[in-house]
């Protein structure tokens, strides 16, 4: 059985580079290589809810949503990980919505004499 354990993914860190404060990885964290999709997907998804929190807050609707993984390879060992992902949410202000008056009985009607 091989015993390797490649030092390269062994010491990887993750860090959040977005301007969210409030979500994972703010500081550089060591992740197994087998845990490190399921945690980076995980993360993705606190900025994903953090989006639809803002977009109430703010009265706005989201647009689009959507969450781009990274993949790299290893240089040391060859092995696939994920390297990162990327959350985008486009925003727009809600439209103005109005209550249209009933139609007036007659008021569409030409009478002529």
């Amino acid at each position: 059985m091989d015993t390797y354990e490649c030092q390269t993914c062994k010491n990887r860190k993750y860090q959040d580079g977005s301007n969210d404060p409030s979500v994972s990885f703010k500081t550089p964290t060591k992740l197994s290589p087998d845990r490190a999709a399921y945690a980076v997907r995980s993360h993705e998804m606190e900025h994903v809810a953090h989006a639809k929190l803002d977009a109430l807050r703010e009265d706005q609707e989201i647009v689009s949503q959507s969450v781009t993984y990274h993949t790299n390879v290893c240089p040391e060992c060859g092995r696939t990980y994920i390297a990162g992902g990327n959350t985008r949410t486009v925003f727009r202000s809600k439209p103005d919505t109005y209550e249209a008056a009933p139609p007036a009985k007659g008021a569409n009607v030409d009478i002529f004499a």
